[in-house]
Formats: C-alpha cells, structure tokens, sequence
C-alpha cells in the first residue's frame, strides 16, 4: 500500500512540473519586467537582497533565527490544521516542536513559507490603517528583500545539508510540492509587495495561459512521436 502510494504522489508530481516550471517562467518575467520599468523605485528592494547575501558570506549565517522561524512555521501550519503544541524547542543549531497532529502542510511549512517575511508584510498593512506610512515604503521595501534572500538563501543550505521533514512523504514528491507552493507564495508576494505593479487577475490569466500552451506543446510532440512511431512499425 506504501509502495502504491508512493508511485501515484511521484507520478503526480512529475505530471506537475512543467504546470511548475510554466508558472515560475511567467512570475519571473513579469517581476523583472515591472521592477525595470519602475527605475529606481523598486531599487531598495534588490538592495535588501544583496545585503543579506552580503552579510551571510562576509559574517555568518544567522541560523537561531532561521531556526526558530522553521519551528515557528511547523506551529503556526499545525495551530492552523487544528493541532495543539506540545513541545517547542530552538538551540543555536537545531530545533523542534511537537505536535498532536501531522500532515504534509505542517511537515513542509517552513520550506515554502518565508514566516518572517509575511510578518512583515502584515505589520506594514496593519500600519497603514493608522497612519500614512508612503514615506517608509522605501525601507519596507529593502526589509523585504532582505527578508525574502534570508529565507532563500537558508531553506538552500538547510535542504543542502539534509532534512529529514523531506523523508516523511518522499524527497522528490516533497520537493515538488516546496516548488509549486514557493511559485504560488511567490505570487501572492508579488501581489501584496506591489499592488500597483501587479494585477492578480491578468497575472492569473497569464499564468494559466502559459501553463495551457506548455501542456498543450507537449502533447503535441507526444503525439507526432507516437504517430510517426505507429508509421514505422
């Protein structure tokens, strides 16, 4: 039963990687495309980014802080599927938290959710319900960037390194699924960051579109193999 299971989630999530990849190149696109156009405006943003990078290669990496993040991630999914926190635990390079229930969201959260980022970005929202904070959209702006490298470049090295979260539901199924949910928080991201970039119906539309056209190619070229083949034979 394991065994059978296992196959239909790989099988799923090899059908779903180019449904991933489609929608990766569209999100991509677009969010060069906006943040060229908008000059200097945008620029804070990839300032946030490299200075983390910078930061994590000229000091150290900031793992307590990834880790307490990563556990937080697994409580939050958990308090959020109806799990209650039994144990939660961070050390300078590891950490846990125990729950009464497990899934795959709660498993995988904090591959796929940068916590730290979308608190920012609610506080930043609940900020401007009190007060005019246009004038700090610059710093918000680098905040993100550097918050969103942070997640990055960390969840890279902790998966580097081996995690034992992507063993639950199988590696490659595990990191399919971190792909598409990260290409559809990535979206969501792009949306909330940048609404007046960013139209979430005609990003939607494309993106369903080219996810369509890549099917649709495929199956093209499947079936001229296979029609060519069937000549042949």
């Amino acid at each position: 039963m394991k065994q059978t299971s296992k196959i239909i989630r790989n099988t799923a999530a090899i059908i779903a990687i180019p449904a991933i990849a489609a929608a990766m190149f569209t999100l991509f696109k677009n969010f060069l495309s906006f943040s060229a156009s908008g000059g200097n405006e945008y620029m804070p943003f990839w300032a946030g980014v490299l200075c983390y990078v910078v930061f994590q290669i000229a000091f150290y990496k900031p793992l307590r802080t990834y880790i307490f993040g990563h556990e937080l991630s697994h409580a939050v999914a958990g308090i959020l599927s109806g799990a209650r926190i039994k144990r939660f635990n961070v050390g300078k390079q590891s950490g846990s938290v125990v729950l009464t229930k497990d899934n795959i969201w709660i498993t995988l959260a904090p591959y796929m959710f940068p916590i730290y980022t979308f608190v920012l970005i609610i506080i930043y929202i609940m900020l401007g319900w009190f007060a005019d904070i246009k004038l700090f959209y610059g710093y918000f702006l680098f905040l993100l960037g550097f918050s969103i490298s942070f997640h990055a470049a960390l969840t890279v090295y902790i998966l580097g390194i081996g995690q034992p979260d992507l063993k639950v539901y199988g590696v490659f199924f595990s990191c399919v699924v971190i792909a598409a949910v990260n290409v559809i928080v990535f979206g969501l991201l792009m949306v909330l960051a940048f609404p007046d970039a960013i139209n979430i119906t005609e990003l939607s539309v494309e993106v369903y579109s080219n996810i369509f056209s890549f099917y649709h190619f495929m199956y093209s070229g499947v079936s001229e193999i296979w029609l060519a083949f069937q000549k042949t034979s």
